[in-house]
């Protein structure tokens, strides 16, 4: 409990009163001393008495880096309060700050600069006496949850992905997937004989259909320490671009996986999953099985499709460049 300026300004000019008292007679004390010490022993009382304050907000909806949202907060205090709001790294509070009367309620708007879980709160209460003399504070620890998604950027490469998406959005054998090069073993029904008559003699190729009911998408998302904003905006990227042409979609990233789906609720499972997850990388060998593989670390953002890998920022710009196929560093594809 302390005074407040106010609270000061009255106790000196108590002291005022008690020297001019003793100097000039007790008409002084009569007069101003004791109406003030009247006045802040109502105010330590009050004080005393107060009940602890509750702050209550509201939860704002999730929201991505730029937004802002509204919070709204609900303060039961039995004294005049001025209420303090705080919040972690990754938002900024615009006006978190209000002077209320006693029990009340306000709002500010919040802006969303980082991915993440952060905290809005905890707030400060500072309670007062009526004629504002004494005070005292009281940090209410409670704080709200505020889920901001990972940064997602539009795929403007579509090429890059249009093999993958036939595949998986298909169950018809005869629907093209790509050209490639003859393998032993490969059926020789599946030689593409006009393709392959352009090519050097006895260098054939052969297409590759969509296999019958391919089911969904896989996406296996990973980054070195340092880069997990990085690989969760990529993941969330393409994952976005795939469920905007309805396909099934799985996500695995260090934070958790979600299981194959598709539609609204399961695209924002996926940005919540995104929006926690740190960095890491996935047990076991399902990167490599994975239809998407994102990785990220201090070289950049790499996609791999199937065969090929990408730079992530190839795919959402207008350069249709590709790292090449894993292992070459090169990028060739087979035209028919």
């Amino acid at each position: 409990m302390r005074l407040t300026r106010r609270g000061v300004g009255v106790l000196v000019v108590a002291a005022l009163a008690l020297g001019l008292g003793v100097s000039y007679g007790a008409r002084s004390l009569d007069a101003v001393l004791v109406p003030s010490l009247v006045a802040l022993a109502i105010g330590v009382v009050q004080v005393l008495r107060r009940r602890r304050p509750v702050v209550r907000r509201s939860r704002p909806v999730p929201g991505f880096p730029g937004e802002t949202r509204r919070v709204s907060v609900a303060v039961e205090s039995n004294l005049p309060c001025d209420v303090g709001e705080s919040t972690e790294e990754g938002l900024r509070a615009i006006d978190p700050d209000a002077r209320l009367a006693g029990d009340g309620s306000y709002e500010y708007e919040v802006e969303l600069l980082e991915r993440g879980e952060h905290a809005l709160g905890p707030a400060t209460v500072r309670q007062r006496d009526t004629l504002g003399l004494v005070y005292h504070t009281t940090a209410v620890r409670e704080t709200t949850p505020m889920l901001v998604y990972p940064r997602v950027e539009p795929i403007a490469d579509r090429t890059a992905f249009a093999g993958l998406v036939e595949r998986a959005g298909t169950q018809d054998r005869d629907a093209f997937d790509r050209l490639r090069e003859y393998s032993s073993g490969d059926s020789l029904r599946d030689i593409n004989w006009k393709a392959s008559a352009k090519r050097p003699i006895e260098e054939f190729v052969v297409t590759e259909f969509a296999a019958q009911d391919e089911g969904g998408i896989s996406i296996v998302a990973e980054s070195e320490v340092g880069h997990a904003d990085e690989m969760a905006s990529a993941a969330a990227s393409i994952a976005g671009y795939l469920l905007d042409a309805d396909l099934l979609v799985d996500v695995v990233a260090p934070g958790g996986e979600v299981e194959e789906g598709r539609g609204e609720e399961h695209r924002t499972r996926i940005l919540e999953l995104l929006a926690r997850t740190g960095a890491g990388r996935i047990d076991g060998s399902r990167g490599d099985r994975a239809d998407v593989h994102v990785f990220a670390d201090e070289d950049g953002t790499t996609v791999r499709i199937r065969e090929t890998r990408h730079r992530f920022e190839s795919l959402v710009g207008t350069d249709d460049s590709a790292v090449g196929p894993a292992g070459t560093g090169i990028h060739e594809e087979v035209i028919a």
